[in-house]
């Protein structure tokens, strides 16, 4: 496991470990999920869903800081695409986010 994904799987069990527990959550088939069940997800649950697949993912990295900002703007990037396409698979539209930033870097 990479610096990058061990970073993104840290953020999501942090704001996993945040978040307070309902009753009536349940388990989010993620694989499957599609960009409309993406969105239908509460505020607070989004932002881990991003971080989970990203991690689970491996998109790559070196470094264990996590820069917020930029972890903002990736959830906010996939937020963006699934709202243009909310029949797509949102985890194809975290892996195409993290490419195009992977290419962005110097």
């Amino acid at each position: 496991m990479t610096g990058r994904s061990i970073r993104w799987a840290v953020v999501g069990t942090m704001l996993a470990l945040s978040a307070p527990v309902r009753a009536e959550e349940k388990p989010i088939d993620v694989k499957n999920l599609s960009c409309e069940q993406f969105l239908a997800q509460p505020d607070d649950i989004r932002p881990m869903l991003v971080a989970w697949v990203h991690g689970y993912t491996r998109a790559g990295g070196e470094s264990w800081v996590t820069n917020i900002s930029s972890a903002r703007e990736f959830v906010a990037s996939v937020t963006r695409r699934c709202q243009e396409n909310p029949v797509g698979s949102f985890r194809y539209q975290v892996m195409e986010v993290a490419k195009v930033v992977k290419a962005l870097k110097p």
